[in-house]
């Protein structure tokens, strides 16, 4: 090998050593719903496909119940079988988030001129978010696959391939309409570069995510639920004041974008000093990064998700354009000068903000599994569980499946059974009712509750008044409490 290959062969493993050196980090998982994530890869191999989904008692799943992660949970059957299912699920984390790198990697090497590519390869470890977000078992990183493979197969009119990609996503996630949008994007971009335009890219991917929606095992639950979640769920966004919505489906604050996302920022700074002061010229495919680097951009500012869908395809972008700028350009030097700053820079703040992240998750998430488990052995099997976050039931469906939780994986799957029912949840969460006991017991039929103490101070401090309640289990971070008759 030469020397060249060597250094990118050393890249590759040091690459996939960081990924699990974040994975274990910490001993818990980075989010709330890898809980929830590997407990349905668990109902899957023991149920099968089509089961009544009783855990989220007040919401849609109740009647009409379809696995919008359906794919992805079937590859997580095979990382149930750990005795510990949990840490079963790092490893599928850790794993899913190397496939991504390797993914980046081959796309990146077709794109990027060899001169920047070490760095590009790099930047794929510059964002702190990024990398907690592949490394927690959600089928993001699988998702953020299907779509740079995706763009890559609409570039390269690879039909049949585009076809079963969009099957592949339909059945693998929610969002996977995403596809038909993006080839459309991209062959409006080849019409202005080419005076060409592909209809059989939009047809094969269309008919592709079409098909995945029809043989979806859940049928047709499955419209509903891409209905609720990917049409609803954005109005809402928008819509303020109606739901309690998930901290990704809002924008971030301009520090936190630059600190959580530096090589976003200074890419588009470098690209638009490049194209006032040098205008290189494009290849067609650096305008379809280019193009869908700005479509994801856009939405950034509406919602954080779309930076996880886009990430690499704008790291992508910016290694084209850097890479069309070197062909013609004599600047080099300072060019690679530049670009050895700057990934020393970034390397330190994500090094940290990844530490610090990892802190936050073993904190939090350490407490939900001790609340979950401690459930799991005092609560009796069948009990109907409340949760004043709606969020805290990804972690207890996980931790302690014997037992029935309102709603879980989004607030809309109540709202949309019951408006009037949620609205009462969330006065009752926050202590906005005189008499949550009689709430609890006659309205929601539960005897048993968990309460966290980061927002819900009020309804603890109403438990704590009312000798109806007596307090289980309690530490710093919340309660289980029951109601005494």
């Amino acid at each position: 090998m030469n020397r060249d290959t060597i250094l990118i062969v050393l890249a590759l493993i040091l690459g996939i050593i960081i990924i699990w050196m974040v994975q274990f980090l910490t001993p818990t998982l980075y989010d709330a719903d890898g809980y929830l994530h590997i407990r349905m890869a668990g109902f899957l191999k023991e149920l099968g496909p089509k089961y009544d989904f009783h855990w989220a008692r007040y919401s849609t799943f109740t009647t009409n119940f379809s696995d919008k992660d359906f794919l992805y949970h079937i590859f997580l059957i095979p990382f149930t079988f750990f005795k510990d299912i949990f840490f079963g699920a790092k490893i599928a984390g850790a794993f899913f988030a190397s496939l991504l790198f390797i993914g980046f990697y081959i796309l990146l090497k077709k794109y990027t001129d060899k001169k920047i590519f070490l760095f590009m390869l790099t930047a794929f470890f510059l964002s702190a978010p990024f990398l907690e977000s592949i490394n927690s078992p959600r089928p993001m990183a699988l998702v953020m696959l299907v779509n740079i493979l995706a763009v890559h197969l609409i570039i390269q009119k690879r039909y049949l391939a585009l076809f079963f990609t969009g099957l592949f996503y339909a059945l693998l996630h929610v969002t996977s309409p995403l596809l038909i949008w993006l080839t459309i994007l991209v062959e409006m971009i080849r019409y202005f570069h080419e005076r060409r335009f592909c209809w059989k890219n939009i047809f094969a991917a269309s008919f592709g995510v079409v098909i995945g929606f029809l043989i979806h095992p859940n049928f047709p639950n499955n419209f509903l639920v891409f209905y609720l979640n990917s049409i609803l769920v954005p109005y809402y966004t928008i819509k303020t004041g109606v739901l309690e919505l998930g901290a990704e489906f809002f924008p971030l604050n301009t520090r936190d974008y630059f600190l959580g996302y530096p090589t976003v920022i200074i890419g588009i700074i470098f690209i638009m000093y490049l194209a006032i002061s040098k205008r290189p010229e494009c290849r067609f495919e650096t305008r379809v990064f280019l193009g869908l680097s700005a479509f994801f951009f856009i939405l950034s500012f509406i919602c954080k998700r779309y930076l996880d869908h886009g990430y690499l395809i704008m790291m992508l972008g910016l290694g084209a354009y850097i890479s069309d700028f070197l062909k013609k350009d004599r600047l080099k030097v300072l060019v690679g000068t530049a670009i050895i700053f700057l990934l020393v820079i970034f390397s330190v703040s994500t090094f940290y903000r990844v530490r610090y992240n990892a802190f936050v998750a073993r904190i939090i998430n350490g407490h939900y599994e001790k609340v979950g488990r401690w459930m799991a052995q005092h609560i009796p099997p069948g009990e109907l569980i409340f949760h004043a976050n709606w969020s805290d039931s990804q972690y207890f469906i996980g931790l302690n499946p014997k037992n029935d939780y309102f709603v879980t994986l989004d607030p809309v799957y109540m709202y949309k059974k019951n408006p009037e029912l949620y609205r009462l949840y969330r006065d009752l969460a926050f202590g906005r009712v005189s008499e949550p006991y009689a709430i609890l017991k006659d309205i929601f039929k539960t005897r048993y509750g968990y309460v966290g103490k980061n927002y819900f101070g009020a309804l603890i401090y109403q438990i704590r008044m009312d000798k109806n309640f007596v307090i289980l289990y309690e530490d710093n971070l919340g309660v289980v409490f029951k109601l005494i008759s």
